[in-house]
């Protein structure tokens, strides 16, 4: 365990420049800095350009934020960026908001509830790998975006609505198209000063513009769904319906701010961990060779799951350990608060980069190999609280983490089954840290299994 200094001071990260602060570094070696800057304390400050950030190096000082004191922390500065776009959703939304619209909305991602959309999410992905050609080169990264996208809407919106299929998958490819854009023009305004932000060189109209989109999109997909009252038991359904803290459900604007937060927080980041999948899925075929014999025992009637398909998910929990795409999200002290010993005045800026946290070697042997089975070694209850953190914690835990592993292995089930994806010759996998930490592309050779 790595100990904090007893000072009541963080330190200063090493590389400070005067009124850049430590932004040159982050935007050339984004995660590289902040992995770096882990040996120099358990909370570190940088500076975004004359900005102070207090950086949350431990486990400990995580847990106690998220956790043991979240109470005396706000969302911070990235969620007041995303705010003015995306609304006052599940995401942003603060203390008896947020508690109010969480369990308005948890009836969605209770477990059976999940376990009844299997079918549908089977049908979409197989849908889509059924169009594949062996020896086809697929853009992986393009075709999981819009996968788990479809995936999503089609929860979020029945099917058995009017113009149901046929709107969903149109909503779905809407949607795919602007959240990328949407996500980083919430990066870009969080670690820039407000100027330099708004410069259109940095596409500033273009998120405006994507922004503007999403929200019409939203707000155009819960004016239809007012409009058929007929209980669906799609999410919208849920949205609308009284419960004892919202005892009229929610309004036309509340609904849209969730559906927003919902696709911004549920289609990008479990696209992008499943593309990382399928990257080392290419690398390791021995790997998928074990995917694919415990996916072909599975009963296709057999929801996939935990217990169900072990070693897949085992798969998934190092995907999200090694490549956690959420690289950076923060919190703000809403008054004078001690962490792990160090003060934080109030209205201090955090952040906290899940992906340094899970590449410590303190906590994880040899921590840059790729290695599913390291679960077997050290399962998740016997690492420090905070030192895997692929979904948060506390009572901001990701509301949809049952439901995102659950679409990933049945992503992984319909193309691990019927093809053997593989790297195409001369293209280099590297990863971009944006809004999240994505491949740079993904194209990947399909072919069958041989008897197949």
């Amino acid at each position: 365990m790595r100990s904090i200094s007893a000072s009541t001071t963080a330190p200063v990260a090493r590389g400070w420049v005067p009124l850049l602060g430590h932004l040159p570094q982050l935007a050339v070696k984004r995660v590289e800095f902040l992995q770096s800057i882990r040996a120099q304390g358990g909370i570190v400050r940088i500076f975004l350009g004359n900005r102070p950030v207090f950086v949350l190096n431990s486990p400990e000082a995580v847990h106690e934020v998220l956790l043991t004191q979240s109470r005396k922390f706000g969302k911070g500065l990235l969620f007041d960026v995303a705010r003015p776009f995306i609304g006052n959703g599940i995401i942003t939304s603060e203390h008896d908001v947020h508690l109010r619209q969480r369990r308005a909305l948890q009836p969605a991602f209770r477990r059976d509830t999940i376990a009844g959309g299997v079918a549908t999410m089977t049908g979409i992905a197989e849908e889509q790998v059924s169009s594949w050609r062996p020896g086809e080169v697929i853009a992986m990264d393009v075709v999981l975006r819009r996968t788990v996208t479809a995936m999503l809407v089609a929860t979020l919106f029945s099917t058995e609505r009017p113009d149901g299929a046929r709107a969903v998958a149109e909503l779905g490819e809407r949607v795919a198209e602007h959240l990328n854009t949407v996500m980083r023009g919430v990066l870009v305004g969080t670690l820039l000063p407000a100027p330099l932000a708004s410069s259109p060189a940095l596409g500033h109209r273009r998120y405006l513009a994507a922004a503007t989109a999403l929200r019409e999109l939203a707000d155009a997909a819960v004016r239809q769904a007012r409009q058929d009252p007929a209980d669906r038991g799609d999410l919208l359904s849920i949205m609308f319906t009284a419960t004892p803290g919202n005892p009229r459900g929610m309004t036309d604007v509340e609904a849209r701010d969730e559906l927003l937060s919902l696709l911004m927080a549920g289609a990008e980041t479990t696209a992008t961990t499943l593309a990382w999948a399928l990257h080392e899925i290419g690398r390791r075929p021995e790997l998928t060779e074990r995917i694919k014999a415990e996916c072909d025992a599975l009963p296709a009637d057999v929801p996939p799951g935990a217990a169900t398909l072990p070693f897949t998910e085992r798969f998934l929990r190092e995907v999200l350990r090694l490549h956690q795409p959420s690289w950076l999200l923060m919190r703000r002290a809403l008054g004078p608060v001690r962490v792990c010993g160090v003060d934080l005045p109030q209205g201090a800026e955090l952040i906290y980069s899940a992906l340094t946290m899970h590449r410590d070697p303190a906590h994880y042997p040899d921590p840059l190999r790729f290695h599913p089975d390291r679960w077997l070694d050290r399962p998740e209850k016997d690492l420090p609280p905070g030192a895997y953190v692929p979904f948060a914690l506390g009572n901001r835990r990701c509301i949809g983490d049952h439901f995102a592993m659950t679409e990933m292995l049945v992503v992984l089930r319909a193309i691990v089954s019927r093809w053997r994806p593989r790297p195409v010759a001369g293209h280099q996998v590297r990863p971009v840290a944006h809004a999240l930490i994505r491949p740079n592309a993904l194209p990947m050779r399909v072919s069958p299994w041989p008897g197949d």
